[in-house]
């Protein structure tokens, strides 16, 4: 499965933009392309940035994907690399092509037939990369940038087959907002929305690069915790408690908003499916709001 994400599994936080960036780049694209053949087929004069050396640069299409502040939300997907190796390509074939057209030079079928399987393979590199990306927002919370429920379970399956193969331990939390209801009751569903959203930047910061975080719903979240001992799950979840605890949400107004949180966490084990250890984890949490909230519940203790 694809997502968005730098190679530690941290999800996107602003799909519909990088959808509008790549709709622009395609877009460019195209122009380009009806502006070659045109020049090919009608006789028309080649446009000197066509025939410069790096004319993949000078193109709107090049122009935006080399452009100064590169695309953070693309470097480390390999089909974006794959997709500037196929345009630099396919420039340096439409070059050729231009030039022996200036020239008074016949094209070779041969050479026009790399030129149109180069521009294909370009345009069906930027068609996977297009359904990756709109198959990645089915799998992620718009709101929260947080992975959902449907996303979830197919990650908790692959930390399942990784923990059978390695033997390492892998740890499951819930967490729940205390009193989340009077965040809306009192200052809105819009700061409510903006306090989930500061939630899920908190817990990123505060776990490790490997761990990762998904919208159960709500304002309940699950915590999947790979290689990490229960004893070790506990430690970090509970300093996830106190930062939380001691960081307040600022609003739009300037008002500020002070959350606890409630964890129930619970191992994964061998031979107990995932639906298990998530009642688990959900019962470890029911303990934790029962005993007072604000704090961390193990499975089983």
């Amino acid at each position: 499965m694809f997502q968005l994400t730098d190679r530690d599994g941290h999800p996107p936080m602003d799909i519909m933009r990088v959808l509008n960036d790549l709709d622009t780049g395609i877009i460019h694209h195209l122009a380009w392309f009806k502006q070659v053949h045109r020049t090919l087929v009608c006789d028309q004069p080649a446009l000197p940035a066509d025939l410069a050396d790096d004319a993949h640069r000078h193109c709107n299409f090049g122009r935006w994907y080399h452009q100064a502040d590169g695309h953070p939300e693309f470097v480390k997907i390999s089909v974006f690399g794959t997709i500037g190796e196929l345009h630099q390509g396919m420039h340096r074939l439409a070059r050729d092509l231009l030039q022996r057209k200036t020239d008074r030079l016949a094209l070779p079928c041969g050479d026009y037939d790399r030129f149109m399987e180069r521009a294909i393979a370009f345009k069906l590199a930027i068609r996977n990369l297009q359904y990756q990306i709109v198959k990645s927002v089915c799998v992620v919370d718009p709101l929260t940038g947080a992975w959902n429920r449907h996303g979830m379970y197919a990650r908790l399956g692959e930390e399942q087959e990784r923990m059978i193969r390695s033997g390492d331990p892998c740890c499951l939390c819930m967490l729940d907002l205390d009193h989340f209801k009077d965040v809306n009751d009192k200052h809105g569903h819009a700061a409510g929305d903006d306090v989930l959203k500061a939630t899920v930047q908190l817990v990123t910061g505060v776990l490790r690069k490997y761990d990762s975080i998904f919208r159960y719903g709500g304002e309940e979240f699950l915590v999947c915790m790979p290689r990490t001992p229960l004893d070790q799950a506990e430690i970090i979840l509970d300093r996830l408690r106190i930062r939380l605890a001691e960081t307040p949400f600022v609003l739009k107004g300037g008002q500020k908003v002070s959350l606890t949180a409630s964890f129930g966490v619970a191992p994964m084990l061998l031979g107990v499916d995932i639906q298990e250890t998530l009642e688990s984890a959900d019962y470890a949490l029911l303990c934790a709001k029962s005993g007072g909230r604000n704090r961390v519940c193990v499975w089983g203790r």
